[in-house]
């Protein structure tokens, strides 16, 4: 996977993702082919719900992942800013 920071959001794996789902934070979520920008904005997930990750990320591939904008989902997360 390549590295790659998008305005202010930063790409992770899925195992990444979940970790942090897991620890309250927020995921950012795409389909393949489309990156954050000011046309697509990433959907956002948080555990607050109490909802499994991949129970979520299966349904927002079942509604929003295809053959246009790609098939699986990629998984963002936004840069903390170092405190000064």
């Amino acid at each position: 996977m390549r590295n790659l920071n998008i305005r202010g959001y930063t790409r992770v794996r899925k195992d990444v993702a979940r970790r942090l789902y897991g620890e309250g934070r927020t995921i950012y979520l795409t389909p393949s082919n489309v990156v954050p920008s000011d046309f697509s904005v990433p959907w956002p997930i948080s555990n607050e719900d109490g909802k499994n990750f991949d129970t979520v990320v299966g349904d927002y591939e079942s509604y929003n992942c295809g053959h246009e904008l790609g098939y699986y989902t990629n998984f963002w997360v936004k840069k903390r800013r170092k405190k000064q």
